[in-house]
């Protein structure tokens, strides 16, 4: 009797059993390397028949468990799966490996394998100075997972892209069988005869497809990127270079340096007294320098340029050398104001030239020490355009330069006739001064600035439907000095009824004297 119980009971558990695969369950079986895991999601579809996701489980790898019919997604960080589950068949995916293979070429013997592994893998994530990086879109949301030297990722079969070196690896495993996928990946060095720990260099791959998301990979100089075969640019400190990397190769660029270098006593605390900020230089218009400082960049000509000014110098950089820029220090300071003048006007702006050359490759205020290149230059003053003199400047601190001040009185003095003052200039005569201001206009400047030296005022008086006679003075003007001068103003006499109206003050300055206009 009890042995009959028993039979039943089997025969009971085997039909229910068998109606449970009826009733729509069937066993899923998830292989893969031990210890890995996904996610499994119910698929279902709303009203606007757009796929809904609810995630029913994590599933290890090696597990067998019982699913109901309907569609199921497995996902990880990513890849994915769907696959429908008949009831039926007994449904099995294998997870598959995408691994990253760092190779060298072989330079002991070339009649050998030219692809040398030089790594196990666990052991090379661990390195100093390697660097290869990898992204990939979530399956569900579309957020990117970025990896920064990870050599192996867990693939599901079907359509599905990883991103390794910025070039996209598009894969379709199939789902029963093991797949380990194997990218070769090669080095590029950018080494530096001067390890600077704050440089980096910058692979942008080229050649891409639409598709494909741009990224760039970064590495301190003197470490190295590991890149899949293709053309990339690549970028240290603003300088640029288009390379190939190749199957079974080992790219190794050496770098030169620029150095750009202040005046050591350069008077940097002076300059941000006087409302000046800190110097900068750019090379190629672009990047920022600090000076003092060692830039590693690719061996090549480039365009020096202090930051605000068009000062240039070009330089030439060739690998595992220091080129170094020097600049110079100087200093122009305006004249003091004494105390039997009310007031004196600012001194107008400090203009740098080159080459006697009339366009202006910086302004700067007087009293305010700045820095130009070590070349030759000149300097003008703003509202006296014209007058030029070598600047000075010094390669250990600054070279200082002073103005003078001009007090101008216009005296009217009245004539019968054509007779009338014009072209009134400055006339530079000294060895390091020269050029001649351009015309003054009456009464408008009655003080100017002009550097150290000697100097013609030179003015026009005459008949102006004949010749004018030019008349010179000497002024001899010394750096921080102050000179009154007086321009005698020649118009025509008003009529006896319009005098005492127009000119009723004619010994004071005034702007509303009418006079002759200066010639073009």
């Amino acid at each position: 009797m009890k042995l009959l119980i028993f039979i039943l009971t089997i025969l009971f558990t085997l039909s229910c059993s068998k109606n449970s695969s009826k009733e729509g369950k069937q066993y899923f079986i998830f292989l893969g390397i031990p210890n890995k895991g996904v996610t499994v999601y119910k698929v279902t579809k709303n009203n606007n028949n757009k796929k809904i996701y609810y995630p029913l489980m994590r599933l290890s790898t090696n597990t067998k468990i019982l699913l109901p019919v309907g569609t199921y997604l497995l996902a990880n960080e990513c890849s994915s799966y769907e696959f429908f589950n008949d009831g039926v068949k007994e449904q099995k995916v294998v997870l598959s490996k995408v691994s990253l293979q760092f190779q060298n070429k072989n330079k002991n013997d070339s009649n050998s394998n030219p692809i040398n592994e030089i790594n196990n893998n666990t052991h090379f994530e661990n390195l100093v100075g390697n660097t290869y990086n990898s992204f990939c879109y979530d399956p569900l949301d579309g957020q990117e997972h970025w990896f920064t030297n990870k050599s192996e990722f867990d693939i599901l079969p079907g359509k599905n892209v990883i991103s390794i070196s910025g070039r996209n690896i598009e894969l379709n495993l199939h789902p029963s069988l093991f797949s380990d996928k194997k990218i070769s990946l090669w080095p590029l060095t950018l080494s530096s005869p001067i390890n600077t720990d704050s440089s980096k260099y910058f692979s942008l791959p080229l050649d891409l497809s639409p598709n494909e998301k741009k990224f760039v990979i970064s590495s301190p100089v003197n470490g190295t990127i590991w890149l899949q075969s293709g053309r990339y640019q690549i970028e240290v400190n603003g300088s640029k270079k288009i390379i190939s990397i190749k199957d079974f190769s080992n790219y190794e660029i050496k770098l030169g340096v620029i150095r750009i270098v202040s005046p050591k006593n350069f008077p940097i605390e002076e300059r941000l007294k006087a409302g000046g900020q800190p110097i900068f230089a750019y090379i190629n218009e672009k990047v920022l320098f600090r000076l003092n400082t060692d830039y590693p960049v690719f061996p090549g000509k480039y365009r020096v340029t202090l930051e605000g000014t068009e000062i240039e110098k070009y330089v030439d950089v060739t690998e595992n050398q220091v080129s170094e820029v020097k600049t110079r220090g100087a200093l122009v300071i305006s004249p003091p104001c004494l105390e039997k003048y009310d007031k004196c006007h600012p001194p107008s702006r400090i203009t740098i030239h080159i080459n006697r050359m009339p366009f202006v490759l910086m302004t700067v205020m007087t009293d305010m020490p700045f820095l130009v290149f070590d070349q030759k230059y000149e300097y003008g003053i703003e509202g006296i355009k014209g007058i030029f003199k070598n600047l000075n400047a010094s390669e250990e601190s600054v070279k200082t330069d002073k103005l003078g001040r001009v007090k101008i009185k216009w005296e009217i003095r009245y004539t019968s006739g054509n007779i009338k003052t014009d072209f009134v200039r400055f006339e530079a005569k000294s060895a390091n001064v020269f050029g001649k201001s351009i015309d003054l206009m009456f009464f408008k400047p009655d003080e100017i600035y002009l550097p150290e030296g000697d100097f013609w005022l030179s003015y026009f008086v005459g008949d102006q439907n004949l010749v004018l006679p030019k008349t010179r003075f000497d002024l001899s003007l010394a750096g921080g000095a102050t000179k009154e001068i007086v321009v005698p103003i020649y118009t025509q006499k008003a009529p006896e009824g319009q005098f005492s109206e127009k000119n009723k003050d004619s010994s004071a300055f005034s702007t509303k004297t009418t006079l002759s206009p200066i010639k073009d």
